[in-house]
């Protein structure tokens, strides 16, 4: 009887692990194609040579991957979320500033982050005149991102 149950217990564990490692891989295959679109379209923005390219794409990956790690928290600790993806943008677009060499790269990044800031100044305008308070619009703020 021990050992039935021990067998039952082993191909359930093996069954659960091979689950979860065929929903990692297809997670993973879609990771990897949004970040090689996104990584697309930002070397063509930025006209990155194949070494920034690739480097590039572990950052998208890289942003990617963590994005989905925090989605859980959209729906349990909103605050949270709103920090965690706060700080993933912040870091993705010091890593692409670092990524960047030449002057035109620098600046479009530059002409980029400008716009950005406007964009986001004049939100802030148009949502602080409905009276929301500062997290609400720090929040709201964070659905304006540009790479």
């Amino acid at each position: 009887m021990k050992s039935i149950l021990f067998i039952t217990s082993f191909v359930l564990s093996l069954c659960v692990n091979i689950f979860a490692q065929t929903t990692t891989t297809a997670q993973n295959g879609v990771v990897e194609t949004a970040a090689r679109t996104s990584t697309d379209l930002l070397s063509k923005k930025y006209n990155l040579n194949e070494d920034q390219s690739k480097r590039m794409m572990t950052i998208q990956v890289r942003k990617l991957t963590n994005l989905a790690q925090i989605e859980s928290l959209k729906t349990t600790d909103n605050a949270k979320y709103f920090q965690k993806l706060k700080n993933i943008q912040s870091g993705t677009l010091g890593s692409i500033r670092r990524l960047l060499v030449g002057k035109e790269q620098l600046a479009i990044y530059q002409k980029t982050q400008a716009e950005l800031r406007t964009e986001k100044a004049k939100k802030r305008k148009q949502m602080a005149g409905k009276g929301l308070s500062k997290a609400e619009i720090e929040q709201a703020l964070l659905d304006i991102y540009v790479e």
